[in-house]
Parts: C-alpha cells; sequence; structure tokens
C-alpha cells in the first residue's frame, strides 16, 4: 500500500519552492547607473549659479563616480551650499516621477525632466536626455537661513531658490552629454 503525503505538505513544498525561485531571480545583478559625475561640472560653472566660492567636485560615495558634490570652499559641511549630481538608472529615473513625492514636469530640459519634493532634503530635478539619466539636488542657502518658523511666502522664496539653482545646474550638465 502507497503511503500519501499530507496535502498541506506538497503545498508548502510548492510554495517554499516558488519563493526560492523568485528570491533567486530578485537577488540577480542589479543595474546600477554609470558615468563620472564629478566630470560634468566645474567648480567655477557651480559658483557662477551658487554665488559663492565652490571647491572641486568630491565623490560621495568611494568607489561609485556617479555621484558627486560641490560644496562651499571653507565651510563646514553641514551648512556650505552645495550642489549634487548623480548618474541614474533609466528605472531609479521613472520610479518617483508618479510617486507621493512628485511635483511636475519641467519643461525645457532634455528629452523630459520632472521635479521630486523630498521632506527634510528639498526639492530634485530629474533629466532625461537619450540613453542618460542624472538628477539635480541642491542648498543654495546657507544651513540656518531657512527655518521651520519662516512664514508660507518665505519658504515659497527658498523653494524657487533651490529650483533656479538646479536648473542652471541641469542645464550645463546637458551641455556635457
Amino acid at each position: 500500500m502507497q503511503k500519501r503525503l499530507p496535502r498541506w505538505l506538497i503545498a508548502a513544498s510548492i510554495g517554499i519552492g516558488a519563493t526560492v525561485g523568485m528570491c533567486t531571480a530578485a537577488a540577480g545583478p542589479i543595474e546600477e547607473a554609470s558615468g563620472d559625475a564629478c566630470k560634468l561640472l566645474t567648480a567655477a560653472q557651480v559658483s557662477t549659479v551658487l554665488g559663492v566660492q565652490i571647491d572641486e567636485g568630491a565623490y560621495t560615495i568611494p568607489g561609485h563616480p556617479q555621484f558627486c558634490v560641490w560644496r562651499e570652499h571653507g565651510t563646514s559641511q553641514m551648512v556650505a551650499q552645495n550642489v549634487q549630481v548623480h548618474f541614474l538608472t533609466a528605472h531609479q529615473y521613472e520610479a518617483p516621477k508618479t510617486g507621493p513625492f512628485a511635483k511636475g514636469s519641467e519643461s525645457g530640459l532634455g528629452d523630459e525632466a520632472y521635479w521630486a519634493d523630498t521632506p527634510g532634503f528639498g526639492f530634485s530635478l530629474s533629466v532625461k536626455k537619450g540613453s542618460s539619466y542624472f538628477r539635480v539636488q541642491s542648498r543654495p542657502i546657507p544651513e540656518g537661513v531657512a527655518r521651520k518658523s519662516d512664514t508660507p511666502a518665505d519658504k515659497a522664496k527658498w523653494a524657487e531658490k533651490e529650483k533656479t539653482v538646479e536648473r542652471a545646474i541641469a542645464a550645463d550638465v546637458l551641455n556635457k552629454l
């Protein structure tokens, strides 16, 4: 007489097998953006846009040249005005376009561009040109100038300052691509 396996054991085995298969596929290589972001701008270009002396670009993550930051010269990183640029993959570009922080498109930059406003970080501008994707984020206001107690009009003024800087930086980057 042949013994049958309990149905729960068969179902559990199939479920575990499917889960392992999906996890193995998901654990495959993760696409990473490429390019040297520090070669996109000079300190002089960023200085012109921010209106303060800027140090040359520095990689923000060792071994990952797709992330670069230009900071105000002689000022602590915590308060320095700065501009950050990093290359994106197509997925990294597309994913936040319709998310909770999406704030609309920007015309006249590359093939397509859009804004995001992340609480605690401010605005960022993501731009697509051909098969290249990048994001610009800035802190054009010395830390401490914009305060939580600012009026809505003050906050709107600071937000527009960020957008003005990010538009100008994106235009300079696009000239290099």
